[in-house]
């Protein structure tokens, strides 16, 4: 695999908050999306608008109810609506926690159901966060099911936000539940190219890390030595 085909693998994530969080990163994400060719810019919804406006060039997902997923169905509904008028081309939605724990398929599939029929409609990408770290694999068989139904293009591991790395047992399990019917999107705790090779291995479609100018320098510098 290539330097340019392992970058349009991935979502480059510019999510964390911090003293270094200023206009010069972002700008620098964007400078990096571009100059590696990754599928797109993961972006709070703050931020998702104003990228998408000025540099036009860049795939832009967004992620929402960002980390925890417990904002109210009609709230999350807003945010995409105002996302899809802005002109985002993804969305990552962290759907709700306390339902995917307790295993509530009536809110899963209710909220899957509305916020899927609004971004197929807009056509909009649409990658549903079920927090596989803290889930059974039971729970997650039970989401898988809900989802596998629903007008949802992708199901992503983890938001990676204060949980364990995702493992590639989460994966494999993906992939066994949902088949090809679905996309994988990991993420949480993908930091080095081997760690990106073996999700791609255990059945990952996308990756998504705010390491992605490392993993591509890391693969350069092994194919170089």
């Amino acid at each position: 695999m290539d330097g340019a085909h392992l970058a349009s693998r991935l979502d480059h994530a510019f999510l964390k908050v911090g003293s270094q969080t200023d206009v010069a990163a972002l700008r620098q994400a964007v400078e990096d999306t571009l100059a590696f060719g990754f599928r797109s810019l993961c972006l709070p919804p703050v931020l998702a608008g104003t990228v998408r406006r000025h540099y036009p060039e860049v795939r832009v997902s967004a992620v929402v109810s960002y980390p925890l997923g417990m904002d109210t169905l009609a709230a999350k509904v807003f945010v995409v609506q105002e996302l899809i008028e802005q002109g985002v081309e993804e969305v990552d939605i962290v759907y709700d926690l306390f339902a995917l724990v307790n295993g509530n398929r009536r809110k899963l599939g209710e909220e899957s159901t509305r916020l899927g029929k609004l971004t197929r409609e807009a056509r909009v990408f649409h990658k549903a966060i079920i927090e596989t770290p803290v889930l059974s694999e039971e729970q997650i068989r039970v989401a898988c099911e809900v989802l596998l139904d629903s007008p949802v293009d992708c199901v992503k591991t983890s938001t990676g936000y204060g949980r364990e790395a995702t493992s590639l047992d989460h994966v494999r399990l993906l992939r066994k539940l949902l088949g090809a019917r679905k996309q994988i999107k990991a993420a949480g705790g993908i930091r080095t190219f081997y760690d990106m090779r073996a999700m791609l291995d255990a059945g990952a479609d996308i990756i998504g890390t705010s390491n992605s100018v490392a993993i591509i320098e890391e693969m350069q510098a092994l194919h170089s030595s």
